[in-house]
Order: C-alpha cells, then structure tokens, then sequence
C-alpha cells in the first residue's frame, strides 16, 4: 500500500493534474504528470472508468495498478503528481506486463523508470 503522503485524493489535484500536466500513453495505461516544484513525496492518485463493468470489477484492476505502482514509486524523484488512468487492455494484461507498461510510461516522462 502507498503511504498516505503518496497518495492523491482529491478531485482538485487530479483536475489540476489533468489540465496543466504532460501526458503519456501506452497499450494499457495513460499516465499524467505534472510537476509541483516542491521537495514533497511525489503522490499517485489511480483512475478506473466505468466500462470496465461492476465496482468489482473496476476496484480489481485499480488494485493491480496500485500493487505494480508501489516499488516504481518508491525510485521517483520527489515534487510531482501522478495520474494513472486504465485503458482496456489493463483488466487482461499479465501483472509483469502491466508493471513494464507503467514502467515505460515513466519512462517517456522523464521519470526514469525502465532500462
């Protein structure tokens, strides 16, 4: 689980986040980043729509990106928020390649990331 300092809550901040930051997107996620230009923990906040189906559903592929987002966080730079919305392909996409996709995605950023 990400410490409640890393986390990104409220609705202004994932506005925010969508309108002034940068966008990147592959086969199963879109990532946004803005930067806050602060020494303060960098903070992810995670999005699952409602055509994945049921709350069940949803919150199932919304823990998986949580669950791949943890150690990546952990190397982040401080001083940026993060979105990370799901597209389809992450209900289905082996654990291991949705982690190397969000990996990748950070790595277009300019967050480091993947090799």
């Amino acid at each position: 689980m990400l410490p409640q300092v890393g986390r990104l809550r409220r609705k202004r901040d994932f506005e925010q986040v969508y309108q002034r930051g940068r966008r990147v997107a592959t086969e199963s996620v879109v990532l946004h980043v803005l930067t806050r230009g602060d020494d303060a923990p960098t903070r992810m906040g995670f999005v699952v729509g409602r055509r994945f189906g049921t709350h069940v559903a949803r919150n199932r592929v919304k823990r998986r990106m949580r669950a791949a987002a943890r150690p990546l966080w952990q190397q982040l730079p401080p001083g940026y928020d993060i979105v990370w919305v799901a597209r389809a392909a992450a209900a289905h996409l082996p654990f291991e390649q949705l982690q190397r996709q969000m990996q990748v995605a950070l790595k277009q950023a300019g967050l480091g990331g993947a090799p």
